[in-house]
């Protein structure tokens, strides 16, 4: 079942691509090496609820999720415009990144 169904025209583009696998491997198995990658997505829908550890994401995950955390990166970084992660995935963004903050531990604290 695929979890994180990018939109067009994000579908196929190796950045978002890369961000729909780094969420559905976090939303499937929630610890370890996921902690860094989480917070690294998390960072990028709002870094007011998340800071990525550079280290843990340097020498915790594999080299498959590092390679995809790159490539967000250089999407993130040289997309036109600003860019709204959860708008990569429509109408379902909204509720993707809560599910991926509840799972975490990332939720806002209710009334702040």
């Amino acid at each position: 079942m695929e979890i994180a169904k990018l939109v067009p025209p994000y579908s196929g583009q190796p950045g978002p691509e890369a961000v729909a696998r780094l969420v559905e491997i976090c939303i499937r198995h929630q610890g370890g090496g996921t902690v860094p990658i989480a917070d690294f997505i998390i960072s990028l829908y709002n870094a007011d609820y998340a800071r990525p550890d550079t280290y843990l994401l340097c020498r915790r995950i594999d080299d498959n999720h590092f390679a995809d955390v790159l490539s967000v990166m250089t999407w993130f970084r040289d997309a036109p415009g600003r860019i709204d992660l959860h708008r990569i995935f429509g109408k379902e963004g909204s509720r993707l990144m809560r599910l991926l903050m509840d799972s975490f531990g990332r939720l806002p604290e209710p009334g702040l």
